[in-house]
């Protein structure tokens, strides 16, 4: 808690320092005195003023000299430029590129008045995107739909797990892990790369990873075959910000919230001619009650039994994440990065659970209360190096990624277990030693066929291994002493190794877009059970198509229609035949003999998107029909066995549609929902659950007089069929309130999260052998106090740094 402490009161003083020398003429990068260029980039048609656009000024040899960033209503100022005649170039995602030649300051000139600088909209092409309004708004491409991180949803998102929960079609579930329409299983890579080099526990990745740092968001639920073949859900690529123009610039945050909930990053990044530089360094503490509960009617035995278990917990922890990072471009053709990343987790977990065993007449015939404590370690260690060539010919480029992670955790768990009934009376521990490493190597080549038609082709490879020793100890009376147990324990080694290769064609016309791809993957899977000296492996030959149509119907709207095969291969904590008995009435295991599930996904869609807003509605369809799942299955002394199985056909299909819209210069909504029906069938299993169901969420910003701005946020998950049962629906409702101060360089605000402390994920399952009504809920509703700067002449994104 102390070091939390000391990191926090560093970013203070980091941030006072910074508020203090922000605008004094110690920086390196700043010039003497000299005219100053105003302006506004509007858009045609209509003279909108073009938000955040990038305001480059360069020499006649091209040579970047100043640049700055639009504010939201397109005006911009360059101040202290000096004498001579430049080239003006304007951009902005979404329109073409505006030069401006013969720009001329004079020795004499204080103020030169550029006008409107217009922009044109750029036609649509088949690997481009639409901007919808602003850069918090959403933007749709062929096969995919892009988030940009604008400074609303900056304001009130901390971490990179309060923006997924923002966006179409995400939700979270009660562990943190991201769903796509509703259902997990879904990949999420950190710029194009796993994101299990940054670690194994994902949930703990995204609330580490500072909020500020995300440029923009896709979102595939159709994924090409570029991407890897797993997450039959769909596949999140979370892209980060790059400093592309020359000086320096960065911010800090410092969030305090209630129930002892702190975080608190500062990042910087530096560009001086070819060389280019970034820090970050974020760390929190967080801390989280929750209360379950779970009634269970046993039919397994001869007479009927019930289970009833009421118990609440706590869960806290603390996390620190850095990186460093450099660029290089050698020239216009060649450039290097490389970067390092550090991540460390502690976390302490405490619950006490109340069990009662007994008759349907309401006797009970024990009771126990079961008190358990853990704790853990982890750390993670990835180094990356990416190098990019540009051939003569236009376009031609050749990328080429290697990155290498290291990591392990370590913890201990106790449990106790007392009762009236001494059989019951137990102490035990669980001590656990994990231990990975990956390497994952990817290049990839581009090459313009024509000016219509590209080819893409890459090569991946993936290779990584794990060690998991999982050591049981029950105390003995006798001895006095906790006792090593063997039937229980495990040491459990898994490794595989991943090799593929996809190929991709576009093709274009002025009215119709098509991408078609293919992926061939290897994969192969080795299994020791270390611990019982049993070994095995499997080896898996997949085809991963794709296919995406666009049919241009104007400047702002299209048809579309993909199709792409998704597989789901078992992973290592699936597969791991350990019994957890932590819940000794509730037991969970993996399961070695799984095999991969095969997902074919299909949409069919329309977007209109104009500047003052649009929607896109799609008709969706994923099936399998080896679906993976968890199945739970009761003994006759009522105790239940929970792993993964292949269960059967799983279907689910329906309408969704994104909408946003901009109500006069005061508000603006973004939105999303869908109506499905979602199937879960299994002779074998005896499963047949099908639920028709809805979701959505709202954002809604508005501005304020005096320079405030509310957000308010919505989501609801319907409920929906799953393997034994059905699983309630969620609904979440957070606010927000904020004020930019320092002449918009800070920003404070404030934050409530989950205000109706609603997000309680309830099920009810029902089989032959029992009957069971469960609750997991969070119970401390999330407040938090956050203040922002950023400093620098020009932001990393051309947004709010």
């Amino acid at each position: 808690m102390r070091r939390f402490y000391f990191l926090v009161c560093s970013l203070v003083l980091f941030s006072s320092f910074i508020v203090l020398n922000a605008d004094a003429s110690s920086f390196s990068f700043r010039r003497a005195d000299g005219g100053k260029l105003i302006g506004k980039v509007v858009e045609s048609p209509g003279n909108a003023g073009v938000s955040f656009a990038t305001i480059a000024l360069l020499t006649k040899d091209s040579t970047l000299t100043e640049g700055v960033v639009a504010d939201e209503n397109g005006v911009f100022t360059m101040s202290n430029v000096k004498p001579g005649s430049y080239i003006l170039r304007v951009t902005n995602m979404g329109y073409q590129t505006l030069f401006v030649a013969k720009v001329s300051v004079a020795p004499e000139s204080s103020i030169v008045d550029l006008g409107n600088l217009t922009l044109l909209p750029e036609a649509q092409k088949l690997n481009e995107v639409v901007v919808r309004g602003e850069k918090s708004m959403i933007v749709d491409d062929i096969d995919k739909k892009t988030i940009n991180i604008g400074k609303d949803l900056l304001a009130t998102s901390n971490n990179v797990s309060d923006l997924l929960e923002k966006l179409p079609a995400v939700s979270l579930d009660e562990n943190g892990n991201p769903q796509v329409r509703g259902k997990g299983n879904v990949v999420v890579l950190i710029d194009g790369k796993p994101s299990s080099l940054y670690g194994n526990d994902l949930p703990t990745i995204l609330q580490s990873f500072p909020a500020n740092l995300i440029e923009r968001i896709d979102v595939m639920t159709t994924p090409s075959a570029k991407y890897e073949g797993d997450g039959a859900s769909g596949v999140i690529d979370i892209i980060t910000k790059k400093s592309k123009i020359r000086g320096i610039n960065g911010g800090t945050r410092v969030s305090l919230g209630n129930k002892d909930n702190y975080n608190g990053s500062g990042n910087i990044s530096l560009k001086t001619g070819k060389l280019g530089m970034n820090a970050t360094v974020s760390g929190g503490v967080r801390n989280m009650y929750w209360k379950r509960r779970l009634n269970r009617e046993n039919f397994a035995a001869a007479q009927t039994t019930t289970l009833a278990q009421a118990g609440r917990g706590q869960n806290e922890g603390n996390n620190l994440f850095s990186r460093i990072g450099a660029n290089y471009d050698f020239n216009d053709k060649n450039s290097l990065e490389a970067g390092i990343n550090y991540s460390r987790d502690h976390s302490d977990n405490n619950s006490t659970l109340l069990n009662q065993t007994g008759l349907t007449n309401g006797t009970i015939t024990e009771e126990f209360i079961r008190k358990s404590k853990s704790n853990g370690n982890g750390d993670n260690v990835n180094m990356s190096v990416d190098y990019r060539h540009k051939f003569a010919e236009k376009d031609h480029q050749l990328s080429f990624t290697a990155n290498y992670s290291i990591g392990s955790s370590d913890g201990e768990s106790s449990f106790n277990l007392e009762s009236e009934i001494e059989s019951l009376v137990k102490q035990q521990r669980t001590f656990r030693d994990n231990k990975g490493k990956s390497l994952f190597l990817n290049s990839d080549y581009t090459w313009p066929i024509t000016p219509k038609s590209t080819l893409e082709v890459g090569v991946r490879s993936r290779i990584s291994s794990n060690d998991n020793t999982n050591a049981f100890y029950t105390y003995n009376t006798d001895q006095q002493d906790f006792v090593f147990d063997p039937a229980i324990s495990n040491i459990f080694g898994y490794s595989d190794a991943l090799y593929t290769g996809f190929m991709t064609f576009s093709q274009k016309t002025d009215l119709w877009g098509l991408r078609a791809g293919l992926r061939v993957t290897d994969y192969n899977q080795k299994i020791k059970q270390i611990s019982i000296n049993n070994e095995f492996g499997v080896h898996f030959l997949t085809l991963v198509p794709s296919l995406a149509l666009t049919r241009k119907i104007n400047d702002e709207s299209q048809f579309k229609l993909n199709y792409s095969r998704r597989v789901q291969r078992p992973e290592a904590g699936m597969l791991n035949p350990y019994t957890d008995i932590s819940d000794p009435r509730n037991i969970q295991s993996g399961n070695p003999n799984l095999k991969p599930e095969f997902v074919h996904k299909a949409e069919m869609g329309y977007s209109n998107y104009e500047s003052s807003g649009g929607w896109g509605p799609s008709l969706f369809m994923d099936y399998s029909n080896n679906a993976i799942t968890r199945i739970r299955t009761i003994d006759e002394e009522g105790v239940s066995l929970t792993r993964y199985d292949n269960v059967g056909r799983e279907l689910s299909y329906g309408f969704e549609t994104d909408f946003s819209q901009k109500i006069g210069e005061s508000v603006k909504l973004n939105a999303s929902g869908r109506v499905f029906r979602s199937e879960v069938v299994s002779d074998i299993a005896q499963i047949d659950n099908r639920t028709w169901s809805y979701s959505g969420n709202l954002n809604a910003f508005i501005t304020l007089p005096m320079d405030f701005r509310a957000s308010a946020y919505l989501n609801y998950e319907g409920p929906r069929a799953i393997a034994q049962g059905t699983r309630e629906g969620v609904f979440v409702a957070n606010m927000g309130i904020r004020k930019d101060l320092l002449e918009k360089k800070a920003t404070l605000s404030f934050n409530i999260q989950d205000i109706f402390l609603s997000r309680a994920y309830k099920s009810q399952l029902s089989t032959e052998t029992y009957n069971q009504n469960s609750l997991w809920q969070q119970t401390n509703r999330m407040l938090n106090l956050t203040f922002q700067y950023r400093f620098g002449k020009i932001s990393a994104s051309g947004d709010d740094a």
